[in-house]
């Protein structure tokens, strides 16, 4: 292949969808073995359209390929042509989610399903518990809620107000998922949400925040929540269907500042594919990076 072709194929493409895609994989049987990220960014919602195609460069950094799925517009409030390029999956080694409330036509479903029943990684951040909000008569009602619980863990429950005080879990502080997580406490600018965790999940990460006292009903149940509360924010699990799933709760813009979290996320991802995790030495990206939507409110 002629050098010019070959500069072509390291260029980064969009077409309603932006896909940061390494292929010089095709060049040379090293490049081959680099695992292949999908990300999916399907919400405006703590501004994952900046802070993921950032987070996406370190892992071409760290050996992956990438590429990014992302639609034009604000992905909620779409129900056609929501997440262009979401076939991608199909040639996916793990895929990374940060979704919420979508309601997605059949043809662009069916890739994920798709992905999940293969039993490969899942890595879910923030929103991701909340990725669809179909409506009562439809057929993927069901997804709503479990998309969270099936896939990641955990379904949506509520989140509380202000920063979240995380602390990690020194019982799994030897999981390959915290190698090399320094820090045992810091503070994430991001809101405390509430989890309701499957058997089997690993708590790697708590956080502890405020809110308002109320209850709070679930199709799965009726919730008290309390102005004080702690929960997990970080976990690894098997799902249903063999995929190894780091799921997090964290992932507002200013987690990617904090280099605990980073490496964690880069840990997970890591550990999901069975790839060499990140050495001591290696000085894992951070970022300063604005909230964008809603007035950058928390």
């Amino acid at each position: 292949m002629n050098p010019r072709a070959m500069s072509f194929l390291h260029k980064y493409h969009t077409a309603a969808l932006i896909c940061l895609t390494v292929i010089a994989g095709m060049a040379s049987p090293q490049a081959a073995e680099k695992p292949h990220a999908v990300i999916v960014i399907g919400t405006l919602h703590y501004s994952p359209e900046l802070t993921m195609p950032a987070f996406a460069k370190e892992l071409d950094r760290l050996g992956f390929s990438t590429t990014i799925v992302m639609g034009e517009g604000n992905p909620e409030k779409k129900t056609t042509d929501v997440l262009p390029g979401i076939d991608a999956l199909a040639k996916a080694d793990v895929a990374i989610f940060f979704m919420r409330f979508l309601k997605l036509p059949d043809a662009q479903w069916q890739p994920i399903e798709d992905y999940l029943k293969s039993g490969k990684p899942v890595i879910g951040l923030r929103t991701a518990n909340h990725s669809f909000k179909y409506a009562k008569d439809h057929p993927r009602f069901d997804w709503n809620d479990g998309f969270g619980r099936r896939a990641l863990g955990t379904p949506y429950i509520v989140h509380q107000s202000g920063t979240t005080e995380i602390k990690t879990v020194p019982k799994y502080k030897s999981h390959p998922v915290m190698s090399h997580v320094t820090k045992t406490a810091w503070i994430s600018p991001g809101t405390l949400y509430l989890t309701r965790l499957e058997g089997g999940c690993l708590p790697l990460a708590t956080g502890t925040g405020t809110g308002k006292a109320r209850l709070v009903e679930k199709p799965f149940g009726a919730i008290q929540v309390n102005e004080h509360e702690a929960d997990i924010v970080a976990w690894v699990w098997e799902n249903e269907w063999g995929g190894r799933v780091f799921g997090t709760t964290l992932g507002h813009p200013g987690d990617f500042a904090e280099e605990a979290f980073t490496r964690m996320l880069v840990n997970g991802i890591c550990w999901a594919v069975d790839k060499p995790l990140p050495g001591a030495d290696e000085k894992i990206a951070t970022w300063e990076i604005q909230r964008a939507d809603k007035k950058r409110k928390q």
